[in-house]
């Protein structure tokens, strides 16, 4: 039987941490009670907190642990669930389990965190110059904070074998049946979703994302630049034009708007377009064709194609997935 630790800590999510804990404990049990067999459970799931007291979580509901992570000598897989309060002061609060985190691994326990968990791995110094993901609205902090780790926001799952990180919300959902079929084979993965009715439908994080982190700099003229990109994106805009209008040679312009924002002047105008676009797809029946008009392009085909690059669905899928205005 394979043992779990789920690290437990003030303002953790407790959905995820209750979550997990139900999955795991359901390996083997569910399916095999449905299917009118033995239930053989895979999975032996422990809570632990850094001192072994109750933890109160973000909604406020207090979770008591088993015990105490200094007791805690083997586990196959430890589970670190998302940080609800503020990251810094998590993080401060946690040396001790950082130094344990560490030591958990040197002795051959896999770690994986869901959501913002991320930072917890990342400050073990363990995800430096290996791939790792976050929630994507905890991207520019995570890079800043943790610059030696190639975080990939767009990918829903990161897996380093022996550490995983899975991105926002739902997502532990799927790294848990990632874990579920490392550990156990495919069969038991695809059993326990079917038993406990799971779909695994998106595979990146790129739908849901915005580019609203990319403000974060202290250039003023770039984002003076990016102020007048949004309220004029159905305008045909020249980039050459564009670095002229705010006193800068165009070379100069782009230079200096790639060490601002991370991204060419044009990339990040197709970011603000794709942004404007699933904002009406969200919130109106309009045509795809007249959605393509609005954010300031003429052919649908080529936005289309544009859309599904940046987000991963296309425009239609999108409208389906996040539209809340039913159809005539």
């Amino acid at each position: 039987m394979k043992k779990i630790t789920l690290f437990c800590f003030d303002y953790a999510f407790s959905s995820v941490i209750s979550g997990v804990l139900d999955l795991f404990s359901l390996v083997g049990v569910t399916w095999n009670r449905v299917q009118k067999t033995d239930p053989t459970p895979a999975f032996q799931v422990e809570l632990a907190s850094q001192d072994g007291g109750p933890v109160r979580c973000l909604n406020r509901l207090s979770l008591q642990p088993d015990r105490d992570i200094a007791s805690v000598t083997h586990s196959d897989i430890i589970f670190i669930p998302p940080i609800g309060g503020d990251i810094d002061k998590t993080l401060a609060r946690h040396v001790q389990a950082i130094d344990w985190l560490r030591a958990m691994h040197a002795k051959g326990s896999q770690i994986v965190s869901s959501c913002t968990g991320s930072f917890v791995l990342a400050e073990t110094g363990l995800l430096d110059g290996k791939q790792a993901t976050t929630h994507w609205g905890y991207v520019e902090q995570f890079r800043e904070r943790y610059p030696n780790v190639q975080l990939r926001p767009e990918q829903l799952i990161t897996n380093e074998i022996d550490l995983l990180c899975a991105g926002g919300g739902s997502a532990w959902l799927d790294l848990s049946l990632f874990l579920i079929e490392q550990h156990l084979g495919h069969d038991s993965a695809v059993q326990t979703a079917k038993a406990l009715v799971i779909e695994r439908k998106q595979q990146s994080q790129r739908p849901f994302t915005t580019n609203q982190g990319q403000k974060y700099h202290h250039d003023k003229a770039i984002l003076s630049a990016q102020l007048w990109m949004e309220s004029h994106l159905t305008e045909k805009i020249s980039i050459d034009r564009l670095g002229e209008r705010f006193g800068m040679t165009p070379r100069t312009f782009k230079r200096r708007f790639k060490q601002a924002t991370g991204d060419t002047p044009l990339v990040y105008l197709q970011s603000l377009r794709v942004e404007a676009a699933k904002k009406m797809l969200e919130n109106s029946r309009l045509s795809i064709e007249s959605v393509t008009q609005c954010v300031g392009y003429e052919d649908s085909s080529s936005f289309m194609k544009l859309f599904k690059r940046k987000t991963g669905i296309s425009p239609q899928n999108y409208r389906n997935t996040f539209c809340h205005i039913p159809r005539r």
